[in-house]
């Protein structure tokens, strides 16, 4: 049962095999036709020429572009859509310490001056406040 694997799997093999040297013949007979239509002229390496010296300067403007990218507009609209968020999140930290600092004066009264001295320490003034 193994041989007879073996032997389809080789007949299958040497099929393709032959397919395959068939379609690079082909290949190769119209790389040659092809060849044989395109001349190397002058016209045609002046073309070439032309062509290269376009693409660097394409490559010399893409870098040029590349020194404006923070004055995009797009990049601008993205920026000040998510400032508000920014905002919003800044506020809720800062109501957040002012709520922290309330419920540890409430649950530790008398220790006002001490908690109030934490909260300095860690960079928390009295001119802190929300953006308007």
């Amino acid at each position: 049962e193994a041989g007879v694997r073996m032997n389809n799997l080789i007949t299958s093999l040497e099929n393709e095999l032959g397919g395959l040297k068939k379609e690079k013949t082909k290949l190769d007979c119209d790389l040659a036709g092809r060849q044989a239509v395109l001349c190397h002229s002058d016209e045609r390496q002046g073309l070439l020429d032309g062509v290269k010296k376009l693409e660097e300067e394409h490559g010399d403007l893409e870098k040029k572009l590349e020194k404006f990218s923070d004055c995009d507009p797009d990049l601008y609209l993205e920026m000040k859509k998510g400032l508000a968020t920014t905002k919003e999140s800044a506020n809720r930290w800062v109501d957040n310490i002012w709520c922290l600092q309330g419920w540890m004066n409430k649950k530790f009264p008398g220790r006002e001056k001490d908690i109030k001295q934490f909260f300095k320490q860690n960079g928390v003034t009295d001119d802190l406040d929300t953006i308007p």
